[in-house]
């Protein structure tokens, strides 16, 4: 009997460490979470694996008394990070500082200015507690090096349609995004392959001055190169072009240029301007007409699936401009008035580019339509207006004066239109079945392209920054002046690059959704003292109820013959 009994456990022990070996070596997390919140997506995982030296990441949000909402979001950067390290091992190290006792012998407003000047920007946040307002710093951001390269991150990043609604939407949304905001950072640090991105000069009305700000970021990410297609026999090497707001004609052989630059599958962002808008005429003349631009793209766009229309939209949900609506003496009275034909455009189609992404600012926006193309091409809407939309024919002319006009809502009622296309898959030559210029390009001509992307937004103003001219200084790319608003027109931009260029897929982790379940605020306030109660009570009750139970079935169990 001992014998079988030491058999018994020696089998035991081993099957424990047998099992306990094939743990350490077989690794397999299930997430059971509704919304997958702790599912990495492929392409982190890949990237995560290949790194080749140690990567710290510290993250600036840590303290005492941090809200409740602040707290949720500091763990869930850490879970993350927690996920990050079970695929990169040893080679990430992560921790969480509190940047206002870190530097204890600095006063606050010099460590402030010392933190801005890496990048790390506080938030400001109001607390009501005990009846007392109190305002704190907290500083959402994570500082990333590899080698001897460090990247600030911003962490906290919501919609500017959540926030006036609710900062725990916002909070939801930066949630959300941690997977991508850090490990789109871990790769601009560890990529050494960058991407080649032209960008059109000699065809647009736009200075470089008024492109600067989105040549300086995308400067960051890629190679950026100006081009002349005038001057380039072709666009070969490049990986990207955009073209913004065309204003003179292309001529064939250019048109040429770009369309066999899609077929040998380059990709292409089309910022296209369907009417020339003068707004210098509305200022000196008080009226200007909307005549169509000649830049000879129609027929390529609609080759591709796209048609523009010849028109512009006004929107009840637009922009504001600063009017001198009569004067005071000799002094200009200014009144900021919404202006329709900037739309503010806040709705979004499914699409990781356009997921969690503040309203864009635009101006003179056209409508689109699709065509019917070969089953080998996708159309994937992603930019609408506000429902709330009037068409505005070519025949109108534009006048400041509309501002000063109170709107009627029955007049607005064309619904949500679609300004924004991105395109996927094979497309086919323009040029196919026509007769070409020149023997050399018959011979290297491709009817049909590779699997490809590009990009069709109806308006060219969508990348242009503000620029005070007699300074030279130019505004960041989405800030509007007149409000003090920064738009998602930067955030766009760079999604949509990264979508296209990104082979690993990095930016689909922006499409992991945390679903918001917060508490009914009038039913916590109403039925408090009723569940307190309850969960006071219940859990002694029940404890009571299986004591008795216990106590009855022992007596039966155990009654004695004596026993009646």
């Amino acid at each position: 009997m001992k014998k079988k009994s030491f058999l018994y456990f020696g089998l035991s022990l081993v099957a424990v460490i047998l099992l306990n070996f094939l743990a350490q070596q077989f690794i397999f997390r299930v997430d059971l979470t509704e919304d997958q919140r702790y599912t990495i997506s492929p392409a982190t995982k890949k990237l995560l694996g290949n790194l080749e030296e140690e990567i710290y990441i510290k993250v600036y949000l840590k303290g005492e008394d941090l809200p409740a909402e602040f707290k949720r979001f500091q763990n869930a950067i850490e879970e993350t990070l927690d996920e990050f390290q079970i695929y990169a091992g040893r080679k990430l190290i992560y921790r969480f500082i509190d940047p206002l006792n870190a530097e204890e012998t600095l006063t606050q407003d010099s460590l402030l200015v010392r933190l801005a000047q890496r990048g790390i920007q506080p938030t400001n946040v109001v607390m009501n507690k005990d009846g007392k307002r109190t305002e704190k710093f907290i500083f959402p951001v994570a500082t990333i090096t590899y080698q001897d390269k460090e990247i600030t991150t911003l962490l906290l990043k919501g919609d500017q349609r959540a926030s006036v609604s609710s900062s725990g939407e916002v909070l939801n949304q930066s949630i959300e995004n941690i997977e991508y905001e850090l490990a789109a950072s871990i790769k601009q640090l560890v990529n050494t392959e960058t991407k080649n991105v032209g960008f059109l000069v000699d065809k647009t009305v736009l200075d470089k001055l008024e492109v600067a700000d989105a040549w300086f970021t995308l400067n960051r990410y890629y190679k950026v190169f100006p081009v002349s297609l005038s001057e380039s026999p072709n666009l070969q090497g490049l990986d990207a072009i955009i073209i913004a707001k065309p204003d003179t004609a292309f001529t064939e052989e250019d048109k040429y240029k770009v369309d066999q630059f899609i077929m040998q599958g380059g990709k292409a962002l089309f910022f296209i301007d369907a009417l020339d808008i003068r707004e210098d005429s509305i200022r000196t003349q008080g009226v200007t007409p909307a005549i169509p631009y000649q830049h000879n793209l129609i027929d390529l766009f609609f080759r591709y699936g796209v048609r523009f229309n010849n028109n512009y939209i006004e929107d009840l949900n637009s922009g504001i401009i600063d009017l001198i609506v009569g004067y005071t003496g000799n002094v200009p009275k200014m009144e900021s008035l919404p202006w329709r034909p900037y739309p503010i455009v806040n709705n979004f189609f499914d699409h990781p580019t356009v997921k969690n992404l503040d309203a864009l600012y635009t101006r003179y926006v056209s409508t689109l339509d699709t065509v019917k193309t070969p089953s080998t091409i996708r159309k994937i809407p992603l930019v609408t207006t506000s429902p709330y939309t009037k068409v505005k024919p070519i025949l109108e002319g534009i006048s400041y004066n509309d501002a000063r006009i109170y709107p009627t809502p029955d007049d607005y009622k064309e619904g949500a239109l679609t300004i924004a296309y991105l395109l996927e898959g094979k497309f086919t030559s323009l040029y196919k079945g026509r007769l070409l210029p020149e023997e050399a390009k018959a011979k290297n001509f491709i009817a049909q392209s590779v699997p490809t992307k590009l990009l069709i937004f109806a308006d060219g103003d969508l990348i242009r920054n503000d620029v005070q001219w007699r300074t030279g200084q130019y505004a960041p790319l989405g800030y509007d002046k007149t409000t003090g608003v920064q738009f998602g027109n930067k955030r766009f931009l760079l999604n949509v690059l990264e979508y296209m260029l990104d082979d690993e897929g990095i930016i689909l982790a922006r499409n992991k959704e945390v679903t918001l379940r917060p508490l009914d605020k009038e039913k916590v306030r109403t039925e408090r003292t009723w569940w307190q109660v309850i969960n006071l009570l219940l859990p002694v009750l029940i404890i009571l109820l299986i004591g008795i139970i216990y106590y009855w079935v022992r007596r039966i169990k155990y009654k004695t013959p004596y026993e009646k």
